[in-house]
């Protein structure tokens, strides 16, 4: 093994990490096959891309809400038991969405109250596990264990949807949500298998909402962690709520089916495998202000570039840039936001970052349906990215130059 994959898979040499790791990996892959087959399930239910974005839309709001009492909860309770419960939400939500879809009594309604529902289990579990990683590995680790993570999710990405294509004709819409379900069985194994840090708690004790109310104005009051969030959220608002509306670039722009999609869903994802898997060999990176402004420019014209091209090969080729430069974005943000929060209050701040990185995305994606059926797909993306990359701009010269800088 050469020195550079050394370095990148030196974190799998802690145990827990590694559970952690695969665990995710797996039930990753089947998210992605239910996001596939959902996202055609319901463009084939409505033939409309507003309610291809409602669909996210509805995501956003018990994550904005519920996100920030998330982190609060992931900051004063057991881990391994919060993730217990929000994994099993999670799976029951993908039983019964392949249930009514087999039984033929799916309705876009149906699709619409689940998604809310699993937001909600989510905005509990991404502060979690955000949380947790900085205690399964060394601070100087810490971003090639993020990137790793990012892997976990992406990688799955890369197959995940190739295989909604493919099994899509074989066991159904019903079978692919299915699978999903039996996906979370290896995350539940990963649990019970891992030693869990003790988790230190504050020797005085303060009541739920005030220690959210403490951690939004520790939020507030840090111009750094505060940049780096406005950031993210903007970007996830506007540029990355692209994916998405994969199915109206397949099926409407490039006369593609199901298995184009699957392709088109899958190609960021092998950017992102390849990105990072660069980022983390390189180790502790001591540019990373550099990194995420470079990033994000990089992520933004590739967006530009595939609004305008026509040609299903073309389009491939530049989502794979496109996504290795998203995830390069969003791990060095996650990571300068790791490592500049005191670690009482990492949960709280994660949970600030899970609203602006997942749930800003959903809720940009309404709007960015209603963009693409008055503007056409092209000018909606280039309008998206163009004003992302704006901000990067405005935040990082004129409000705090200091993220150039940031080690």
């Amino acid at each position: 093994m050469s020195t550079a994959a050394g370095g990148t898979f030196r974190v799998m040499r802690h145990r827990n990490f590694a559970l952690f790791w695969f665990g995710f990996l797996v039930s990753n892959a089947g998210a992605w096959i239910q996001s596939v087959a959902q996202g055609w399930l319901v463009y084939d239910l409505s033939d409309s891309a507003v309610w291809l974005g409602a669909i996210g839309f509805v995501r956003a709001f018990p994550l904005i809400l519920l996100a920030p009492l998330g982190g609060t909860v992931a900051d004063r309770f057991p881990k391994r038991k919060i993730l217990y419960i929000t994994q099993t939400v999670m799976m029951s939500i993908a039983l019964v969405l392949g249930v009514l879809t087999a039984l033929g009594w799916i309705r876009v309604w149906h699709v619409l109250l689940l998604s809310a529902l699993s937001a909600t289990a989510q905005a509990f579990d991404q502060p979690t596990r955000q949380s947790l990683i900085p205690r399964l590995v060394s601070k100087e680790e810490l971003h090639a264990a993020i990137s790793l993570n990012a892997i976990a999710f992406n990688g799955a990405a890369v197959f995940g949807p190739s295989l909604a294509g493919v099994l899509v004709p074989l066991v159904g819409l019903a079978g692919c949500f299915f699978i999903n379900a039996a996906t979370f069985v290896a995350v539940f194994v990963a649990l019970m298998l891992m030693v869990f840090p003790q988790q230190t708690r504050p020797a005085t004790r303060t009541g739920l909402w005030l220690d959210l109310i403490e951690g939004m104005k520790y939020v507030a009051k840090d111009p750094i962690i505060l940049a780096l969030i406005s950031m993210a959220g903007v970007t996830s608002f506007f540029a990355r709520t692209y994916q998405q509306f994969i199915p109206v670039y397949a099926r409407d722009v490039m006369s593609g089916g199901v298995g184009l999609a699957g392709l088109m869903q899958s190609a960021p994802s092998l950017g992102t495998i390849l990105f990072m898997l660069a980022v983390a060999s390189l180790g502790d990176i001591h540019w990373k202000g550099r990194l995420l402004l470079g990033s994000g420019f990089g992520f933004c014209t590739a967006l530009i570039l595939f609004a305008w091209t026509r040609s299903p090969v073309l389009a491939l080729g530049i989502l794979v840039v496109v996504g290795g430069f998203n995830m390069t974005w969003q791990t060095t943000v996650n990571t300068l936001l790791q490592t500049n929060v005191n670690d009482e209050m990492r949960g709280r701040v994660m949970a600030s970052y899970t609203v602006t990185a997942l749930a800003m995305m959903p809720l940009g994606q309404g709007p960015m349906g209603v963009a693409i059926e008055r503007l056409g797909p092209s000018w909606a993306l280039t309008l998206a990215a163009g004003i992302s990359m704006a901000w990067m701009i405005y935040m990082a010269l004129f409000r705090v130059r200091r993220i150039v800088h940031l080690p």
